[in-house]
């Protein structure tokens, strides 16, 4: 597009809004002494402001969910709720599940349809022995993953697994609780345009010393996609990094199916 389109394309302004998109921008209004001068200024403001209106535009779509971790509040209570249909009563039935002694919590708000999301590994750690499941793996597209997919690598032996990889997608509303002894963010980040959370956990199992097991976590958020990844695991947080820098992701235009539960739990495999 040239500059005459584009002026053409936001011919309809009205003219305060130019103006105050010029001051906006720096430029001090001055008596013109020659009309021919209007034309360049006004060249450089609109394609100013186009370029302006482009960047609120993608900010929005960026920023449609959120994610804050953070622990109970004393004397807080938190009950995660579950509704399914019961075919002997022939009505919905609602479980309740306490929340309140989780470590550590997730909760997500916003608003907008969510798209189902494939994710690839681009990396994994060399291993003496690994286990794969693969569910809801795309057969039509080779490598390519769904929700609740998991990589188990047990060549540590004992509890737990070196490494997982969960996707699962932020419902507004939800809570993701942890539990263990403790967990707390480790540090928060960006990567582009993702949100990262690195969260270490002490659980409640031992290994076969009888010290607690440390589980660490590196999370990816995407927050105009409304989804999140979990790699966790045993492993230093530089392997959990790796895995997640090397990761591809795509978007579906299926939109994913709501959760009946208004809580999830966010943790690694035991074996």
């Amino acid at each position: 597009m040239n500059e005459e389109k584009l002026l053409e394309a936001f011919s309809g302004l009205e003219e305060r809004y130019v103006r105050s998109a010029a001051a906006f921008l720096g430029y001090e209004e001055e008596p013109m002494k020659q009309k021919k001068k209007i034309r360049p200024i006004l060249r450089v403001v609109l394609i100013a402001a186009a370029l302006a209106m482009l960047m609120i535009g993608t900010a929005y779509a960026t920023g449609l969910f959120e994610l804050r971790a953070r622990a109970l509040e004393p004397g807080e209570e938190l009950v995660g709720h579950y509704t399914y249909y019961d075919p002997k009563l022939q009505d919905y039935v609602t479980e309740e599940h306490d929340l309140t002694k989780s470590p550590l919590i997730l909760q997500f708000t916003g608003e907008g349809d969510i798209h189902r999301v494939q994710f690839r590994p681009g990396w994994l750690p060399e291993a003496q022995e690994s286990y794969i499941y693969e569910r809801y793996h795309d057969e039509q597209a080779e490598d390519w993953f769904w929700y609740d997919t998991c990589f188990f690598d047990r060549h540590q032996g004992g509890v737990g697994v070196l490494y997982q990889i969960e996707c699962h997608y932020a419902w507004p509303g939800t809570t993701v609780y942890m539990d263990g002894e403790s967990a707390h963010v480790v540090k928060e980040d960006s990567w582009d345009s993702r949100q990262i959370i690195e969260i270490e956990q002490v659980s409640r199992h031992t290994d076969e010393n009888g010290s607690p097991v440390a589980f660490r976590y590196v999370l990816v958020f995407d927050p105009g996609e409304g989804w999140f990844v979990s790699i966790g695991g045993r492993a230093e947080f530089e392997v959990l990094e790796h895995i997640a820098r090397e990761m591809e992701f795509r978007t579906l235009d299926e939109v994913a199916e709501d959760s009946p539960s208004d809580y999830a739990y966010l943790g690694v495999g035991v074996g």
